[in-house]
């Protein structure tokens, strides 16, 4: 398999890698050695409902949403952009089929790995094994935040964390997706909205 990487994607992926936990020259060698670039249209499906995700992806440029369909309506779930790692880790450990899709929203290039190849790789060291601790934990613990905030906050108050913590999801984000996402109607969003500008 022929690998591509640019110089500034390298130095990006190691420093996402390392702001979760440090990785040695010949392990972050290993592991971006098992990246391949791939180019993706807006519009473009990774992985669909059902599907047993056996990849995972640095989104390099561009973004990706994650939803899933309830009674044929589309319910944002998680929205990924430059620097993020994209995967539906549930179905990639367990080998089951997914719940979500996971669809392009721009032109996007990422660095994708094949389970097959990284899995092995991610064994070797006892450093990897420190990374996925604290990557996963910092996932968790991401969820957590998200799910709480269906439970504590009123819808107002949802609209405002975001544009205090996630400003990037409002300025990029399309209408329908981000009231879906929120848990609420367009027409809802666009009242808050009003209110506060």
């Amino acid at each position: 398999m022929e690998i591509s990487h640019t110089p500034e994607a390298l130095t990006r992926f190691r420093q996402k890698l390392e702001s979760i936990a440090p990785l040695s020259d010949s392990d972050f060698t290993l592991w971006a050695n098992t990246m391949l670039e791939k180019h993706l249209a807006k519009g473009e499906v990774l992985l669909k409902e059902g599907q047993v995700c056996r990849q995972f992806f640095f989104i390099f440029k561009g973004s990706i949403r994650t939803f899933s369909l309830e009674n044929g309506i589309e319910v944002n779930v998680h929205f990924y952009f430059e620097d993020d790692f994209v995967c539906d880790f549930d179905s990639f450990q367990k080998e089951t089929p997914s719940k979500f899709y996971f669809v392009c929203m721009e032109n996007t290039t990422v660095y994708a790995a094949l389970k097959t190849e990284a899995v092995p790789i991610f064994q070797t060291s006892t450093t990897f094994y420190n990374f996925l601790f604290r990557f996963f934990q910092r996932l968790y613990l991401e969820e957590s935040e998200h799910s709480n905030s269906f439970k504590l906050m009123s819808p107002d108050d949802r609209y405002h964390y975001l544009i205090e913590h996630k400003p990037q999801l409002l300025q990029r984000i399309p209408l329908t997706h981000l009231a879906s996402y929120l848990g609420i109607s367009r027409e809802t969003l666009t009242r808050i909205r009003k209110k506060t500008n």
